[in-house]
């Protein structure tokens, strides 16, 4: 069986990251986890039980690129063993099993898949931003047009990621995260440098990247029926920051056994 391997990058809250951990091993056992402390708390993610990339630094939202890139550094220079790198969010969840299959169906006949990969229009803001400073990225990424996509769940064959850093320009493109760095960049330079590398790119089908969006927090109302109801709901973005948001513990609950279509014990 391929082997995933989940890249979390974490900020804050060691108590919700605990709990990520605990819901990415109940829906996912076959997987495999490792961390980026992108906070400013040193002890963040120490001590899980979890490898921590050692070249984790601060993160500011809407500057992430440069965390998938030390994840696949520290992963190719100790040999980490994995065929399918995705990246996951701390506000992200599972609601239900079955993710490891789908990620291994749709990637037999693709090397990178995200949420809505495709050409965006001028409505589309971190596309917008790219533009101002696209005379500096054109060079490195080597194409007439940029591609976009939603940050998280990008998935990375290890073929691709190998691709990526041995390219030529990977030493430039890294400066240039730091020096060139746009709002969102993280959905615009990978799925982009897939694209230049002439690997096979497709986005999720849309019934499973409906669950994965930028805002709003996912409510009780929704995630209970779409249990309910069967929904694909494997992986949720956004759910809140907070032990005792329903929706946590609703999870937590079908995690304990708790029928899933039950409501009544959760009441806050």
């Amino acid at each position: 069986m391929e082997r995933i391997c989940f890249a979390v990058l974490a900020h804050e809250k060691r108590r919700i990251l605990k709990d990520m951990l605990a819901n990415i091993r109940y829906f996912c056992p076959n997987s495999s986890i490792v961390l980026y402390n992108g906070g400013s708390n040193p002890q963040l993610c120490r001590n899980l039980g979890y490898p921590v990339c050692p070249y984790s630094k601060k993160m500011q939202w809407g500057n992430l690129a440069q965390f998938m890139l030390d994840i696949m550094k520290w992963l190719d220079d100790t040999g980490y063993q994995y065929d399918y790198l995705i990246n996951l969010d701390s506000d992200a969840l599972f609601a239900r099993k079955g993710f490891e299959s789908f990620i291994i169906s749709q990637m037999k006949d693709a090397d990178y898949m995200a949420v809505r990969a495709r050409v965006y229009g001028d409505k589309w803001y971190p596309g917008r931003e790219m533009k101002r400073r696209w005379s500096k990225w054109q060079p490195l990424l080597k194409t007439e047009q940029f591609l976009g996509c939603f940050n998280v769940g990008q998935v990375f064959s290890k073929d691709l990621v190998k691709k990526i850093l041995s390219s030529d320009d990977i030493d430039k493109i890294q400066k240039n995260i730091i020096e060139n760095g746009t709002f969102a960049l993280e959905e615009i330079l990978y799925v982009t440098l897939a694209h230049t590398l002439g690997v096979k790119i497709k986005s999720y089908p849309e019934d499973v990247a409906g669950f994965i969006r930028s805002r709003h927090y996912f409510t009780l109302f929704e995630v209970s029926r779409y249990i309910k109801s069967n929904a694909p709901c494997y992986l949720l973005h956004p759910v809140r920051r907070d032990m005792n948001d329903n929706v946590r513990r609703y999870i937590r609950r079908l995690m304990s056994g708790y029928s899933k279509n039950s409501r009544r014990h959760l009441t806050v």
